[in-house]
Order: structure tokens, then C-alpha cells, then sequence
């Protein structure tokens, strides 16, 4: 016979049982039987398999003994089966065998035979009424949920829910782009933990030459391990690319999705940093607008440390995010020796005015503050007020510590999220100051550079 198996699967009640060797296959049935007998297996009667399985015919015996043994194996381990040879059926007990019989086969007496095919149609025709009733039961509630649920859609379902920002913003040479994602429609969940809840995805594109924004639907019904490493990828200058649930490019002039067929050979940015810089990283303490002098903005305690007279500054030196009060200061400097570090020889204060947690705005961490022509003059970040109700506000002054202009982004100072610097205007990413009872809504600020005119745009979608 070769290399022979049995293959058994189960649905409900019943189910089927394979036998195959490499001669073929023959299949039957089983269910589970009532009273004594544990199941009733059919493999198929004599004169059936000498229609359908000549080859099996000459060692039929051994076959339904194993067929036998290796349901017992497999699925009943301490029953013990009896055979019919001529009908095929063979009938599983619970227990040991009794006295006189193997655990495996046996050929019964007429009148048990006869008594147990009985018993055993008696019981299929009893299940099987049971399953047409079940039917009709399961088809009545089925058609009762259907009617509930398709006229409780329009009374039960949860509203799409807004777009909110996912994950960090990104900034091109022409916009600001963020993924916004919005929860859709759906029944309540009863567990509360919206496991079967679906995402809509879009592209924002905020024109940083404060024109109106541009969303772009990126999927809909997406689940949430489809979206969970989504991200910004970055531009190659023409193309924004992204990952949600695969690649994709948005061009930036046209503001439309790319079709597949224009990502033949994408130029997508290799990956930056996991951690993309804080606001800390763009903020100077000062700058040297020329030999011999510095400007800085600095609290009291600092003049007494780092910026003494008889200590050394550099070109670019970050500042500190101590929460303190700081002024606007001109120092002398010695020429250095090396064109690195200057020594301090004094400082004097530039005006009366006061700045919590003021620093120098630049546009990366390796750079001395953005300079501005015209009058000559930088761009300062500081708090509104002292404590934790304080907003961001952004002023440009010239080099003798006058105020050109100040305008208040009405981000929570202590809430900014990302600064993205530009050399026309920076980028604030931040929530507005708490309120009660209510979440804080994300915003993009864009402050033009020269002029201080500010373009607010929601992150709430």
C-alpha cells in the first residue's frame, strides 16, 4: 500500500474523514452519534467502492481498520471502534473494549448490526431535523439583524470623526505637509476598544506664501496595522514622497497624488533621523555682527556664569531653555587668537526691555541667528508671559535692541511642538493654551520674515 494517511476535519457536528494512500484517496463522513456510541464514520459501502475505488476492493478490510485505528489516534484516545464491513460504517464507543473484542474492529452479529443501523439512522434523522430547525432560526435572526442593522446604520452609526495630524510636519521649499488622519464611520463598539474601526488618510500641502492649503485623500478604509509606521518620507524638490500602507508621491506644483505609472523610478530622500530636531535646536543666545562685538540676549544669572567679563564666547552658541527673564546686551570682545573663542571684556544692556525665555532664531543647530537686511537685524522667540500661560511670540529687532515689529503665534509656549525654519519665513507647529473642558487645537503658524505678517491654518481637518 505504500505510504498511507488519514486526514480528519470537523464542521459542527459532522464533518469528513480522507483516507489516502498511493493508489488514491476515498472519502466518507462522520458525525457524533447518541447514546453509547461516541460517532458514526462512513466510508462508503462495498458495492460502492467497487464502482468508485476498484483498487481499494481485495484489502477493504485492512483499510477500515486503519481508518479506524487512526481516528482513535488522532481524535479518540481510550474509545474502541466497531466495524461493518459491508456497509462501511464504523462506530466509535467510549471506554475500553470489552472482553472479546480488540480496541480497534470487530465484525458484529446480524441483530446487532441491524439494531445499531437503527439507532443510528434514527439519530441521523433526529439531527438532521434539529439542523433544518437550527437553519431556520439562525435565517430568522439573520434577517432580524440585517433589518436592524441597516436601519440602526442611519440612527447608531458614529459620525466620521475630524482629521487630526499624525506624527510630525514636514517642511519642503514651497510647503508645510502633515498626514492628517480621521476615524470612519462605524456602529458603536460595545468593548470600547474600536477594534474593527477603519482610518481615512490625507495629504495637507500648506503653501508656506500663506495661499489657501490643499488636502489630498490618500486611503480610506484603512486598518490600523496598515497605518501604523505612516510618515512623511520627504521631497526630492518637485515631489513630497510618503509611506501609508506603501509608497506614494504628491506632486507640489500640480498638488495632485502621482499616479503609479509616474513612479516608475521614484527619487525617494533617504531616511533622517528617527528623532527629528526640537524647538531648542533653532534658538542662539547671540551672535558677532562684527570684530569686537556680540549681541546676545541674556538673564541676569548668566551674566554672572558664562557670559562674565574674562569669559569666551563663540560664533554659535545655543541657548538654554531656562525659564528666567532676559535682556538684550552688546559686548566687547578681544580679537581671538585662534578665530574661535572670544574673551568677554564687557557687556552693557541694550534698552530697559524685558523677554521671558527670549532666544535668537536660527535655521539649524550648526548656525549663528538668521541675519536680516534693511535695517540690519535678527529675529527673536520669546514668551508672553512669565509662568505656564505664556504664548509664543515672534519679533524682529535691528542692532540696537529696538522692537521692528512682534506678533503672537497663540501657541502654548511650552506646547511647541517644531520649529521649521525657512529663509522667507519660519514655520510654528504647536497647540493653543489649554482650556478647560476642551482639547487644544494644533496649529501651523507661518510668520513672514521681514514683515511679521502671520498666516494661522488648522491641524483640525
Amino acid at each position: 500500500m505504500g505510504m498511507r494517511k488519514v486526514n480528519i476535519t470537523q464542521e459542527g457536528r459532522s464533518g469528513a474523514v480522507t483516507y489516502e494512500e498511493d493508489q488514491g484517496r476515498i472519502t466518507g463522513w462522520w458525525e457524533f452519534a447518541g447514546g453509547d456510541a461516541l460517532a458514526l464514520i462512513s466510508m462508503g459501502s462495498a458495492s460502492e467502492w467497487r464502482h468508485g475505488h476498484p483498487w481499494a476492493v481485495d484489502h477493504r478490510a485492512g483499510i477500515l481498520r486503519f481508518v479506524a485505528d487512526e481516528v482513535i489516534r488522532q481524535k479518540a484516545p481510550g474509545c474502541y471502534a466497531v466495524i461493518e464491513e459491508e456497509s462501511g460504517m464504523i462506530t466509535l464507543y467510549q471506554g475500553p473494549a470489552p472482553a472479546g473484542r480488540t480496541a480497534a474492529s470487530e465484525t458484529p452479529t446480524a441483530a446487532s448490526s441491524t439494531a445499531r443501523k437503527a439507532e443510528a439512522a434514527t439519530f441521523v434523522r433526529r439531527y438532521t431535523r434539529l439542523k433544518a430547525m437550527l437553519g431556520i432560526v439562525v435565517l430568522a435572526v439573520a434577517l432580524v439583524a440585517g433589518a436592524v442593522y441597516w436601519l440602526g446604520k442611519k440612527v447608531l452609526t458614529v459620525a466620521s470623526a475630524g482629521g487630526m495630524p499624525m506624527g510630525e510636519c514636514v517642511r519642503t521649499d514651497t510647503h508645510i505637509a502633515s498626514l492628517i488622519q480621521a476615524t470612519d464611520p462605524h456602529l458603536p463598539e460595545i468593548t470600547g476598544r474600536g477594534a474593527k474601526t477603519t482610518t481615512t488618510v490625507s495629504l495637507l500641502l500648506i503653501p508656506t506664501d500663506g495661499s489657501a492649503p490643499h488636502q489630498l485623500l490618500i486611503g480610506e478604509g484603512l486598518r490600523s496595522e496598515q497605518i501604523r509606521m505612516a510618515r512623511i518620507l520627504g521631497s526630492d524638490g518637485r515631489v513630497l514622497w510618503f509611506d501609508v500602507n506603501g509608497l506614494g508621491g504628491a506632486d507640489l506644483e500640480r498638488h495632485v497624488l502621482l499616479d503609479p505609472s509616474e513612479m516608475r523610478d521614484p527619487q525617494v530622500p533617504r531616511p533622517g533621523s528617527p528623532f527629528p530636531p526640537g524647538p531648542d535646536s533653532y534658538l542662539s543666545a547671540g551672535f558677532i555682527p562684527a570684530d569686537g562685538q556680540w549681541i546676545g540676549v541674556h538673564a541676569a544669572e548668566e551674566l554672572q556664569g558664562e557670559y562674565a567679563p574674562g569669559k569666551f564666547v563663540r560664533k554659535v552658541v545655543s541657548q538654554q531653555g531656562s525659564r528666567q527673564m532676559r535682556r538684550l546686551y552688546r559686548g566687547m570682545l578681544e580679537t581671538a587668537v585662534d578665530g574661535k573663542y572670544h574673551r568677554i571684556t564687557a557687556m552693557e544692556p541694550l534698552g530697559d526691555a524685558e523677554f521671558f525665555n527670549a532666544a535668537f532664531l536660527r535655521m539649524d543647530g550648526r548656525s549663528e541667528p538668521l541675519r536680516l537686511a534693511d535695517p540690519d537685524g535678527v529675529l527673536m522667540l520669546h514668551t508672553s508671559e512669565p509662568g505656564v500661560k505664556g504664548t509664543a511670540i515672534v519679533a524682529r529687532m535691528d542692532l540696537s535692541g529696538k522692537t521692528l515689529w512682534s506678533v503672537n503665534t497663540a501657541i502654548d509656549r511650552f506646547n511647541l511642538k517644531q520649529i521649521l525654519p525657512g529663509p522667507d519665513a519660519f514655520a510654528f507647529v504647536g497647540k493653543r493654551l489649554p482650556a478647560p473642558g476642551k482639547v487644544s487645537e494644533p496649529l501651523v503658524v507661518l510668520v513672514e520674515n521681514t514683515t511679521g505678517k502671520t498666516t494661522t491654518h488648522s491641524l483640525w481637518r
